[in-house]
């Protein structure tokens, strides 16, 4: 159930406008290693990258985390929720 509100929160900041210029710079750069590793063969700013990113949403960098929520596009509740599902995986 964790599992499956992290991935609708992260969802949510994937899911706005297709526009390239919507990409924040900062964010393109902190999410530049998770592009490459899970959505490398879609366009930056397309609805596709949006989904792909989405079904990768519990595998994104805390560095990618991280920009997301200084740009506010997740909120620091959605990090923690993601933070505590990792961590229990661990266990």
């Amino acid at each position: 159930m964790t599992r499956l509100l992290t991935i609708a929160s992260l969802a949510a900041i994937l899911a706005g406008g297709s526009a390239l210029a919507d990409v924040n710079e900062a964010v393109k750069n902190a999410c530049r290693n998770d592009y490459h590793k899970h959505c490398d063969n879609l366009a930056v700013g397309s609805d596709e990258l949006r989904a792909c990113m989405r079904g990768k949403a519990t595998e994104l960098s805390k560095e990618c985390l991280t920009a997301l929520v200084e740009h506010k596009e997740v909120t620091q509740e959605d990090i923690d929720n993601y933070i505590k599902e990792m961590d229990a995986k661990a266990n």
